[in-house]
């Protein structure tokens, strides 16, 4: 842990049986490894984490930006908002190392016919050793923060990655600090820190086709699905996966 964990706060860990978690849903099958461990092998991956309470889009009554911000949720009031997600991952092949591993939370599902349930925050690290966040603001449509130099190439190595997302103030408003860790050596230990930014309302824009009163609005709710995400990387070793709420910042 990183952050304190908020107390009576939701948290979830990968189970000692990933495959009866009623709030785990990988969407592809998995299986476990001979060290505990446990594969992948699809070259898209959303492996999703659910709260307590669940998921059902018919308890979404709205998507209006406004109404959420106000609100501070989307489906329920322990939706995952300020949040610690925590995955260890080992990259045996991947057929694109310009891709990445994403780690995001702050909305529901992400499809077409739902477009403004998906809204997100994505920890993206890179296979290349790059990292950056991209602002989701429904589905589909991303700003993306710069790229930085975070590690060298993760083909064939265990390597840790947190995601933190916390509501803050800035000026009196309220705005979503976004940060970046890598346990590069994978001993749980030697933490980080990759990117650190705020985002107080000046990065990317187009919330008012969800209802915003401002197209750069931060998103400032929760959501009832966190995600594990990657693409083009046809066989992943992963554990140790772990999302924490966490104090505002």
């Amino acid at each position: 842990m990183l952050h304190p964990s908020k107390a009576g706060g939701e948290r979830w860990a990968l189970a000692a049986d990933a495959t009866r978690d009623p709030r785990f849903n990988p969407q592809n099958t998995i299986t476990r490894n001979a060290d505990g461990s446990w594969k992948i092998q699809s070259s898209q991956v959303r492996m999703s984490v659910f709260t307590s309470t669940g998921y059902d889009a018919g308890k979404i009554p709205t998507y209006d930006r406004d109404v959420l911000a106000g609100r501070g949720y989307m489906q329920a009031a322990n939706d995952w908002k300020n949040v610690e997600m925590t995955g260890f991952v080992k990259l045996n092949a991947a057929s694109d190392m310009g891709d990445n591993f994403d780690w995001y939370a702050r909305g529901g599902r992400h499809t077409d016919s739902l477009a403004c349930e998906g809204s997100s925050y994505k920890g993206a690290l890179h296979y290349d050793g790059r990292t950056r966040w991209q602002k989701e603001t429904w589905h589909v449509s991303y700003e993306q923060a710069p790229y930085k130099p975070a590690t060298r190439s993760l083909v064939g190595r265990w390597v840790g990655f947190k995601s933190v997302m916390r509501n803050t103030l800035v000026d009196g408003k309220e705005a979503v600090r976004l940060e970046l860790y890598l346990n590069d050596n994978a001993d749980k230990v030697t933490w980080q820190k990759i990117y650190d930014i705020v985002d107080s309302g000046g990065w990317g824009g187009d919330a008012t086709h969800c209802g915003g009163a401002t197209d750069a609005m931060p998103i400032t709710w929760g959501g009832p699905i966190a995600v594990f995400r990657w693409d083009n990387a046809n066989d992943v070793d992963f554990k140790w996966l772990s999302i924490r709420e966490i104090e505002a910042d």
